[in-house]
């Protein structure tokens, strides 16, 4: 029945809702945000509910890959000079209700870009503020309570010196046990864990914060019939996060933006630096970048498609002039009224943001200019056997002839493709590079068969 119901959750998921090829990076082991996540996840739809891990490493990776067929890197040691850690975001076939995000600290001998913080701590704090579940993978087998405590006061230790009030918002903890579980044995330990991290304090509660369950997930080598029973499980109760009262799902185009408001929040509070307005202020910029990139990208969509059917596109050029100016434009607005505390993200941002969707045009212009290309040769060559066929030779006038028509033919059209704001070739420098393959072309062309 398992295996039916993620059959049919694959095939409907395929119709409507799209996976990414593999998991894209929001934090860097180094703990700088990763904006471009924002572009990456516009290619997933639907409202979805945020699944975070904390602890595990390698563990946690392999679960994800064999519980909901991710594709996180499960090499045991990183190729040499390569950084391990940071938080990646995925989303499944098999989960189409969930985005998945894993968090590794930093190793002990990666510093962090600018004073940043990307420790246990850190992305504790990180994943409790962002997922709607979270996750923890316990350091060993069969801790003890000192361990246990000690595990769950890291994850908290940020927590409540940087969340804002939550509106009632609670948190789904999974606590993922490698042995049999004690639910009451795990909850004490967390209760004193949080308790400790408030300071002592009895506010807030920590059941008005968190719900915590326990599930049973050995090794699938050790026991696969316990770890199929595990992975049901978690699966199970995974799916109606929403329903059962945790949290909200929303748009994946969201999610980078609310991740970065969080992260910040987290840095903001591990080095004592006020980051109210300044927060405010990123955040704002991040939904600026976000809603400028969807809308090109919805733009670009029909250009993609028409393209990807070898077609050339009358007045290509101007249209995706206007759209490069006009998306940045559209950021420029979204962010005029922002102070100089954030300047210099908001120009990243947008360097960024015309870097990418230039990428894109080329892309696209260089496509056409090569379907032109193919067609006007093709065209060129048609003529010269249509004559060769009724005269039986082709004179050198005629030869000229048609290759000029084949150049006025190809110029005329290259011009209305030529985007102004790349600052790529000429139309000149592109019919004259045009005219150099025409002869390679040609000359080919009159050592074949049949222009014998």
């Amino acid at each position: 029945r398992e295996a039916s119901e993620l059959h049919m959750i694959s095939l409907l998921s395929s119709l409507s809702v799209a996976a990414l090829d593999a998991p894209v990076p929001l934090i860097s082991p180094r703990g700088d945000f990763q904006p471009a996540a924002a572009s990456e996840l516009a290619s997933v739809g639907g409202a979805r509910s945020v699944v975070a891990t904390v602890g595990g490493r390698l563990r946690a990776r392999r679960l994800l890959n064999s519980i909901f067929a991710t594709e996180f890197d499960t090499a045991r040691a990183p190729a040499a000079g390569e950084d391990r850690g940071g938080a990646y975001v995925a989303a499944s076939p098999q989960a189409p209700e969930l985005l998945l995000v894993h968090t590794e600290a930093a190793s002990a001998g990666e510093a962090c870009e600018d004073g940043a913080v990307a420790d246990e701590s850190a992305f504790g704090c990180f994943a409790l503020g962002l997922a709607d579940a979270v996750l923890v993978l316990p350091p060993c087998a069969e801790p003890t309570r000192p361990v246990l405590v000690s595990a769950y006061e890291e994850i908290f230790a940020q927590l409540a010196a940087t969340a804002e009030p939550t509106d009632g918002k609670r948190t789904l903890l999974v606590h993922l046990a490698q042995t049999a579980a004690d639910d009451a044995a795990i909850k004490s330990a967390a209760m004193d864990a949080w308790a400790a991290a408030c300071g002592g304090g009895a506010e807030p509660s920590f059941d008005s914060r968190f719900e915590l369950t326990a599930i049973a997930l050995p090794s699938s080598a050790v026991d696969a019939d316990a770890f199929s029973a595990g992975a049901t499980e978690l699966r199970t109760r995974l799916r109606t996060l929403a329903r059962d009262g945790f949290g909200t799902p929303i748009a994946a185009t969201e999610v980078a933006a609310r991740a970065e408001a969080v992260w910040l929040a987290v840095q903001s509070a591990a080095s004592g630096r006020p980051g109210g307005a300044a927060l405010r202020e990123r955040y704002q910029a991040a939904r600026a970048y976000e809603a400028s990139m969807e809308a090109a990208v919805l733009k670009l969509r029909p250009l993609s498609a028409a393209v990807a059917k070898g077609r050339v596109i009358d007045g290509f050029g101007a249209a995706a002039d206007s759209l490069l100016n006009g998306t940045l434009a559209h950021y420029d607005d979204a962010v005029a009224d922002v102070s100089g505390i954030t300047a210099e993200l908001v120009a990243r941002r947008r360097a960024i943001l015309s870097k990418q969707l230039q990428a894109d045009v080329k892309e696209l212009f260089s496509k056409q200019q090569r379907s032109l290309a193919r067609s006007v040769c093709k065209r060129y060559e048609r003529q010269l056997l249509a004559v060769m066929e009724r005269a039986g030779n082709v004179a050198q006038y005629q030869r000229d002839r048609l290759r000029k028509n084949a150049e006025r033919a190809y110029d005329a059209q290259v011009a209305s493709l030529v985007v102004p704001s790349l600052g790529g070739p000429t139309r000149a420098q592109l019919t004259q590079s045009f005219s150099a393959q025409l002869t390679a072309f040609a000359d080919r062309l009159g050592e074949a068969p049949p222009m014998q």
